[in-house]
Parts: C-alpha cells; sequence; structure tokens
C-alpha cells in the first residue's frame, strides 16, 4: 500500500495480487484480495469475471430475484433521477468501491442535477482532517486545483473517479468533506457494530454542519455502499444498523433521494443471470425497474433506498470500456516507443502542465505482444508516463 501512497499503481497491484492468489488463482488473504479489487480496478476499468469466479467457491445461483424481475420494465435512470430530485435538496447515490463504471454513473448524475441547482458535491473518499499550519484542507485544495491529486483522497486515485471531481468542478460544484476524522473515532478497540455506529453519526454530524452552514445549497453526496440506505438494514450477524443516510434524514428533516447502484451487477456469480435478465430490459442505457408505478429495489436495500439503477451490459470501443466516453474523453493513441517488448507496462497520459503528484487522465496495462488498446484523454497537450 505504500506504492499506492505514492502513486506506483502496477507495483501496487502485482504485489496485491500475489499476496492475494495461490498459483492456481484461488483468494488466499481476504483483506489482500478485497484491496486487490480496489487498486488494480484503477488500471483496468473493470473486474475480470473469468478472475473472480476462479478466486472463490463459486455460490449456488440464486434466482430469487427472477420472478419480480420478469414482471418489471425499463425507464431511463438520469430521467428518473431528475424528476425526483426536483422535491428535495439532498440526493445520496452510492458505489461500490472497486467500480470506476460507478464513478462514470455519478458524473452523468452531477451534470443532470446541475441545471436544479446542485452545486456542493461531498464525497466520502476526501480527507476530513482539520487544517492545520496554515495549509488549505484536502478540499480547499481540490478547488483551487481543480484536479485531484494522489493525497486527495484514497479513491480519487482512479483516473476515473478523478475525472468525475474534475468534470463536476468545471460546471461550479463545490467540493466539501464529511467523513468522520481523527477527533471524532473512539478511543481504543471498540467493537465493530459501535465503530461503524460512530462513523456514520459522524459522517451525520459533519454533513450537518454542512447544510446549516450552507442552508439553500442542494447537496449530491457520493457514498460507499451502505452509507446510502435511509432505513436501518440488517448487519452480517443480526441486528441492524442505521446507516449515514438514516441519520441525516432525521436531522435535517428532509427526505433525501436515495439512488443504490452496486446490487444488480454481474460481479456476483450467484445473481449474474439475473443481472443479465434485468439488463434486458434497459437495452443500452443505464437504467431502472420498475413494477407498474412503484420502482423495483431487490436486495438489501429494498425498503432502504429510493431507486436502484441497472448499468446495461460490458460493451467496448477501441479496446477500451464504451461508458469511459461519458467523461467526454477522445480516444489517443499510445506513442509505439513506449510498448513494452517483454512483460507488461503501465502507460499513463497527463495534463502537460500537471504536478508530478496528479492522478492521470487516463492509464491502462500494455502487454508485449498484445495490440494496445487507446487511452482515453481530454483533448488538450499531454505528456506520458510510464510504469515501471
Amino acid at each position: 500500500m505504500a506504492a499506492y501512497d505514492n502513486g506506483r499503481y502496477l507495483e501496487a497491484t502485482d504485489k496485491l495480487a500475489a499476496l492475494a492468489f495461490d498459483t492456481h488463482g484461488k483468494s488466499t488473504d481476504d483483506f489482500a484480495f478485497q484491496m486487490w479489487k480496489q487498486v488494480s480496478s484503477t488500471v483496468t476499468n473493470e473486474l475480470d469475471l473469468a478472475t473472480l469466479d476462479t478466486s472463490r467457491s463459486p455460490a449456488p445461483a440464486n434466482t430469487d430475484w427472477d420472478k419480480a424481475i420478469a414482471r418489471s420494465a425499463g425507464r431511463d435512470a438520469i430521467a428518473e433521477i431528475v424528476r425526483r430530485a426536483r422535491s428535495t435538496g439532498i440526493v445520496i447515490l452510492n458505489e461500490a468501491h472497486s467500480s470506476p463504471r460507478d464513478r462514470a454513473f455519478a458524473w452523468r448524475v452531477a451534470q443532470a442535477l446541475r441545471p436544479l441547482g446542485y452545486s456542493v458535491l461531498a464525497a466520502e473518499t476526501f480527507d476530513n482532517e482539520p487544517p492545520y499550519g496554515g495549509k488549505p484542507t484536502v478540499v480547499e485544495q481540490l478547488a483551487q486545483d481543480r484536479f485531484a491529486r494522489i493525497g486527495t483522497g484514497f479513491y480519487t486515485r482512479d483516473p476515473v473517479y478523478a475525472a468525475f471531481l474534475r468534470n463536476a468542478i468545471a460546471i461550479g460544484y463545490q467540493p466539501v468533506s464529511y467523513e468522520q476524522n481523527s477527533l471524532q473515532r473512539p478511543d481504543g478497540d471498540v467493537p465493530r457494530r459501535r465503530s461503524i455506529e460512530a462513523r456514520e453519526q459522524s459522517e451525520a454530524d459533519n454533513l450537518m454542519k454542512i447544510h446549516r452552514r450552507l442552508p439553500k445549497a442542494k447537496l449530491l453526496i457520493y457514498v460507499g455502499h451502505s452509507h446510502v440506505a435511509e432505513a436501518a438494514i440488517d448487519e452480517e450477524g443480526g441486528g441492524k444498523i442505521e446507516w449515514m443516510a438514516a441519520r441525516l434524514k432525521r436531522m435535517t428533516g428532509i427526505d433525501p433521494l436515495t439512488i443504490d447502484q452496486t446490487t444488480v451487477t454481474d460481479v456476483p456469480a450467484s445473481t449474474r443471470q439475473s443481472y443479465y435478465m434485468a439488463a434486458a430490459r434497459i437495452a443500452d442505457s443505464d437504467g431502472i425497474l420498475f413494477q407498474g408505478d412503484r420502482p423495483l429495489v431487490l436486495g438489501q436495500y429494498a425498503g432502504a433506498v429510493d431507486l436502484q439503477v441497472v448499468h446495461p451490459q460490458r460493451t467496448y470501443r477501441y479496446g477500451r470500456p464504451a461508458w469511459l466516453a461519458e467523461l467526454g474523453g477522445q480516444p489517443l493513441p499510445i506513442p509505439k516507443s513506449l510498448i513494452p517488448t517483454g512483460g507488461h507496462r503501465l502507460i499513463q497520459v497527463f495534463a502537460a502542465a500537471a504536478p508530478a503528484d496528479a492522478v492521470p487522465l487516463d492509464q491502462l496495462v500494455v502487454r508485449a505482444g498484445s495490440p494496445p488498446a487507446m487511452l482515453i484523454a481530454p483533448r488538450e497537450p499531454v505528456r506520458f508516463v510510464t510504469q515501471p
């Protein structure tokens, strides 16, 4: 992780893979495996399904969702989000931390909400430590730079997340941080449940302060996984936990629009066929399934979020996921001189004037003997960097 903290993406990915998998591709260390998923996806844009399926013993197929999906019809996700966002001032959207595609969709949401007056972007990943030594905070530096640096946040090291932020700031969003900081964490070792609840309350408290400071501002809050739940949901081991969104809803008196995009995906093999069934109902556009006039929400967030997004099946252009085009970049050939003659290499592209600690505009792994894909980057002067 020290390599990743210093922007050495390929070294971090390779070392995590060595820790996470045995020689047969089986996952042997759960923590290393989870970190490998989050870090490797910043250089691949998506997790390889075959690798995931090999890594764990396959779970039995779960077709519990299929009857509900069969009775559903798809609607355009952005249009539905915009329609509902008009009647509130807080929209909360979640992500899976190993899914850059979720971040590209977050940019689509931010862009669509801006004409409605949404102007504040609160993101879980932003460091929220108090300022010290007269230095700007992370979000102050981000607003000043208008681009993400390696130190902006853990998840923002992903070029897709960085593009989402760069685009959002360019159209007028103000970034703000709300994560639990070191002054708010419980002292010593505490039970997992207490630690979760303390974090959720700290996040809600911090967002409440932002709401009081900017009472007329409309907020887009971008979170990971269950922080989006506006009702208590079951926790592993029994019992329910009230997550950040539920606490914020009670504290502000505002009913937020809560949106999950992490459940109906192709990643878990156990529900993959259900995902394909759902994707067939939304065609080639991000969609939301409805049964009559009621949004269909499957899995653990049923009754705890307002909408559940289904993304289209994977397609590719220029050797890259087609959804990358949503971020506004253009295909950019890799200079032949950078293509390795042996092994593999990470090719990165940066804005020409970007500092050494900037997050790249795009990056991809190129292997000797394989035809390289295109980089996707804004049409502006650029420079290339390779790792190693």
